[in-house]
């Protein structure tokens, strides 16, 4: 069978090239005897109609898989309404979304199928039963409508062996050298799932839900070679960066060496720079010097709040101060560049605790600091704890709400959705006011014709000017940093 794979992304947010997609599509074509496509709405958002109906009568699919973050689910439920309404083709949904809110999901009228959890087996398995026209007891990882009922199968533990899936295809996107062209970096997975449980992630909800070890780690060197196979594919096509997208790219410092030997050994420490992900309290001298040693460029560190209660309390990552204040310093040290996010309008915040954030940023001076407005995740404990304290959820609003990066739908006893929002504009101000003074000084005459030339692209793919703006500062500053 055929299946089409879609990317519900009409956000304008040309970062979300999505892995699970990527992985998920290239299983089905090579490991079994059906045939998937992509299709993706990233830079089509304005007639996405249109490139839906093209994209469909260009790969003849007989089943739409979606997968689905809840920021997305309503692009979701448009793109499953005009898929049955124009195609009348079976609709099943994956990702986050939907093995959190399985039930949710499936009273969606024009969702099918839900997959809860890893979606490589199962999905294959759903296939094989549509087109053998037999029942769809016992495809396990899968509830499916069926004749007015729901068919609730076993939820089983996530694959356990990574390294036994093919390496991801990203050609199977159709608009992949767009995503090269504003990003400069291609995504990389060596550890699945992250080991820690911060109440405003995902991550805890999905251990709750399904069953088994969650932590799983590629084999180090077969990572590094990875990387090198993707490089010899895009080096050309402006891949300037791998970004490893592990929750916590530094937590085995056994694992980050063997990576790093295999790095260097295959000469990739000298033609290809690394981002990654990491923590506060795993950023030591040792294992940033063997980051540093492989490569690594830039480290990302979730830093949440300049106040330790919100952070403890609140976020549930017990991480001080003074820890970030050392690992900070000891990535500058080896040279690294620095990304550090922050939430602000979460529970139990207040101007207060906004202005800690704020103070604490400038105390740091990462080289990116990164403001995100906090949204409440459906079963995530920072939720639960907002309503706890007395906070609520504008539902009217969330509707609208499809990023972490503008609008704000929270009220805290203490902060309405409007005080967040204009405390974000003034740590944009101040904050992206500094990082262009800073690129003026190093690539002066050059930054203005490198951003024409960005701007140009980005009207002519439907990119908004905010992520216009936005991703051309990431990309122009990690790529001139060292």
């Amino acid at each position: 069978m055929k299946i089409s794979l879609i990317n519900p992304n009409l956000s304008g947010d040309v970062s979300i090239l999505d892995m699970g997609l990527t992985y998920l599509a290239t299983y089905i074509n090579e490991r079994t005897k059906h045939k998937a496509s992509i299709i993706d709405f990233t830079f089509h958002r304005k007639n996405w109609q249109k490139h839906l109906e093209a994209q469909i009568k260009k790969y003849q699919p007989q089943v739409i898989g979606i997968t689905c973050t809840s920021l997305y689910m309503h692009y979701v439920k448009l793109m499953a309404a005009s898929v049955k309404v124009k195609f009348d083709l079976p609709v099943v949904a994956g990702g986050y979304h939907a093995s959190l809110e399985t039930e949710a999901t499936l009273a969606i009228k024009d969702i099918d199928a839900a997959c809860i959890g890893d979606g490589e087996y199962a999905l294959a398995d759903y296939l094989d039963a549509l087109e053998g026209k037999r029942g769809f007891d016992g495809i396990d990882g899968m509830w499916v409508k069926d004749k007015g009922k729901i068919i609730r199968n076993r939820i089983v533990p996530p694959i356990q062996d990574i390294d036994s899936l093919p390496l991801p295809n990203y050609d199977l996107w159709e608009d992949i050298d767009e995503y090269l062209f504003f990003n400069n970096l291609l995504y990389f997975i060596g550890n699945r799932c992250c080991p820690y449980s911060c109440s405003y992630c995902s991550e805890l909800p999905m251990r709750q839900r399904i069953p088994g070890k969650h932590f799983r780690r590629r084999d180090p060197a077969a990572f590094a070679r990875e990387i090198k196979h993707q490089y010899g594919k895009y080096k050309d096509r402006h891949m300037r960066m791998a970004h490893t997208f592990d929750p916590v790219f530094t937590f085995d410092l056994d694992w980050l060496k063997s990576f790093g030997d295999e790095y260097r050994a295959i000469g990739m420490d000298r033609e290809l720079p690394i981002s990654c992900f990491s923590r506060g309290d795993l950023i030591d001298d040792e294992r940033i010097k063997a980051f540093a040693g492989a490569g690594g460029r830039i480290v990302r560190i979730g830093v949440e709040a300049g106040n330790y209660h919100i952070r403890k309390d609140i976020y549930d990552k017990d991480i001080t101060n003074e820890q970030f204040i050392e690992g900070v310093a000891t990535c500058k040290k080896h040279g690294l560049a620095i990304t550090g996010y922050y939430i602000l309008g979460g529970p139990g915040e207040s101007k207060a605790t906004l202005q800690d954030t704020f103070d604490f940023a400038k105390l740091l001076d990462v080289h990116r600091p990164v403001f995100f407005i906090y949204q409440p995740l459906p079963k995530t404990k920072a939720r639960e704890k907002l309503l706890e304290l007395g906070g609520e959820v504008e539902l009217d609003k969330m509707d609208n709400i499809d990023c972490l990066h503008h609008a704000s739908a929270i009220r805290t006893k203490q902060l309405k959705p409007s005080t967040v929002m204009f405390f974000q504009y003034k740590c944009f101000v101040y904050f992206i006011g500094k990082r262009v003074l800073r690129l003026l000084l190093k690539q002066k005459f050059r930054l203005f014709k490198n951003f024409i030339v960005y701007f140009v692209r980005g009207r002519r793919n439907n990119v908004p000017l905010w992520y216009t703006v936005a991703y051309f500062l990431i990309c122009c500053e990690e790529n001139a940093h060292g």
